[in-house]
């Protein structure tokens, strides 16, 4: 066998190759150790980025919880903040926590935390960028946490064992730009009036009739009395001794007969025309003829020439009443006439007929007759000072909410609409703005039916919405509280049920494109609730139902409690 030979120059390539092979095994072994150290690296970085972001969010929920308290108070929002920070731990530290009630984590947290954590309240001001102190209860929570001593994976390789995250967040409450819209059709005095009998009782209803004539000052006219009574005719007064006084009570179908002297006989007509002769003893009687009474002749008494005195009473006419109530003398005190007042108390129909007080005359049904006939202010100006219902628990709980707005102190605006104004349309009664006691004010000089008796609910709406558009500030939290106790009845100048509720659904339309949440109240077991559900959702707001039978303080004491919700709710915003 033969060997090749190798050449000089073959020799030192072959040693060259095994050279720049010891050289590559050698920088891999060192870009290896590179490469390792930063994926450590990179591991290290990443921890500390999702740290940063664990604690980012830890930091604005308990900002947000605080927020969000501060209608209980500065302590209140504190813990809130505390409890926030523990229920959205940061890195590992959810094991410090696992299985153990919250107040034994907060106080964990406490001990080993605190001394990272800053919790400033006052205003935001948006000028500086920061939370500023303030004289009136704070709007804004500033949450500042600071976590030391967070391991590294790999850090220690590189002489760094631990790093620190820091986090800051700031909550508002977002001022509130709030219409009112308030309902003022003449249902809203249902609950004082004789049909409330029997749902809310004769006692409780009379004694709410009897308060409202007193806060109406106790006026006296001719000689009513609080509970009606029959009407008492009353014949000329004698001029000379042989003459009789007589006086006739009227009981529809009964007269009880009175005299001074003895009787030569009564005679009654009742309604058919017959006519009924009666020939008593003494000087009293009692008469039912069987039918409705109609003209009484009572033969009493001597006139000068010895003849017969003959008193005659026509119950056929409004004057005799008149005169028998001693109305006669007395001025209406509104607008109108005792005329019309007689004629509701002694038709053949309706709930002054039902409560058992036909032909019965006093200051209750004088007041439910202002309450159903007369319930315009143009027609009875004082009516908004008797404490009629609902409509008197509707506007304490308005001034309740008012007061709850106001205590607050937190920027927040209100104006207020009402529903049917004048012709049956809306009607601004308060433009947005901060002076709370005229809106209290104006909410409470009205009476239902105050304008109008109808019910036009997208008028009211329509006004509060267009309120809305002009006057509401750009960083204001908008809202609409409507309130109604019927059924959309009034539309475009006339009763119109159908065109009326497709009226508030098309209004609804247009304040969700504006973004205006519409919160609704329902009250009375007349209201549309379905109507009141719809409007609340499609403007992603909220529907409160208060059934009916309930009396003015049940009323009231509910729908304080729904204002007082509805005041509470703080619409928040991280402004930091």
């Amino acid at each position: 066998m033969f060997r090749r030979s190798t050449s000089p120059d073959e020799e030192m390539s072959y040693v060259g190759s095994q050279r720049k092979r010891g050289i590559i095994v050698v920088l891999s072994a060192v870009l290896m150790i590179v490469m390792m150290a930063m994926l450590a690296f990179s591991i290290d970085v990443g921890y500390m980025y999702t740290m940063q972001s664990q604690l980012q969010r830890s930091v604005d929920a308990a900002t947000l919880a605080g927020a969000g308290s501060l209608i209980n108070g500065e302590d209140a929002a504190t813990d809130a903040v505390h409890e926030y920070l523990v229920r959205n731990p940061v890195g590992t530290q959810w094991k410090e926590y696992d299985n153990q009630p919250i107040d034994k984590s907060v106080a964990h947290f406490m001990d080993n935390y605190s001394q990272g954590l800053t919790v400033n309240f006052g205003d935001w001001d948006s000028s500086t960028q920061d939370v500023v102190p303030s004289d009136r209860p704070a709007s804004t929570v500033k949450v500042s946490m600071r976590y030391d001593n967070m391991p590294f994976f790999f850090g220690h390789l590189l002489g760094r064992d631990t790093f620190s995250v820091q986090a800051n967040s700031a909550a508002a409450y977002q001022p509130r730009d709030i219409m009112v819209v308030l309902d003022l059709s003449g249902s809203m005095n249902d609950d004082s009036e004789f049909n409330a009998f029997n749902t809310l009782g004769v006692d409780h209803v009379t004694a709410n009739q009897l308060q409202m004539y007193e806060e109406l000052g106790s006026p006296i006219y001719g000689n009513l009395e609080f509970e009606p009574k029959w009407a008492v005719a009353k014949g000329p007064a004698p001029q000379i001794d042989s003459q009789a006084q007589v006086t006739v009570e009227y009981q529809y179908d009964t007269v009880v007969v009175n005299s001074t002297k003895s009787y030569d006989r009564i005679r009654v007509r009742r309604q058919n025309g017959d006519i009924i002769t009666y020939y008593p003893s003494g000087t009293t009687g009692t008469y039912t003829p069987g039918g409705q009474v109609r003209e009484v002749w009572a033969y009493s008494g001597k006139n000068a020439d010895n003849s017969n005195q003959v008193h005659y009473f026509d119950f056929t006419r409004r004057d005799t009443f008149i005169t028998a109530l001693g109305l006669d003398t007395v001025n209406y005190p509104y607008s109108g006439n005792w005329d019309s007042y007689v004629n509701y108390c002694t038709s053949s129909s309706g709930q002054n007929k039902n409560a058992g007080f036909r032909y019965k005359f006093g200051y209750q049904n004088f007041i439910v007759y202002l309450l159903e006939q007369r319930s315009l202010h143009s027609q009875s100006t004082d009516m908004w000072k008797a404490s009629a219902q609902p409509i008197t628990a509707l506007k304490s709980s308005v001034a309740m909410f008012v007061s709850f707005i106001q205590q607050a102190n937190a920027d927040d605006q209100m104006g207020l609409s009402m529903y049917n104004g004048p012709g049956g349309e809306g009607i601004l009664e308060s433009t947005l703005s901060d002076d709370f006691g005229f809106i209290t004010a104006q909410a409470n000089q009205r009476q239902a039916g105050y304008y109008h008796n109808y019910t036009n609910i997208s008028g009211g709406m329509k006004v509060a919405r267009e309120e809305l558009d002009v006057r509401a500030r750009p960083g204001a939290y908008k809202m609409i509280v409507l309130m109604t106790d019927g059924v959309a009845n009034w539309y475009n100048g006339g009763v119109n049920s159908s065109a009326a509720r497709d009226a508030v659904i098309n209004e609804a339309h247009l304040a969700a494109e504006k973004g205006y949440v519409i919160v609704t109240i329902s009250m009375g077991a007349g209201a549309d609730t379905h109507l009141m559900q719809q409007v609340a959702d499609i403007t992603q707001g909220s529907h409160f139902n208060i059934p009916g039978g309930k009396t003015g303080d049940e009323y009231a004491e509910e729908l304080t409690e729904v204002f007082q919700k509805i005041a509470g709710y703080r619409p928040l915003r991280l402004v930091q």
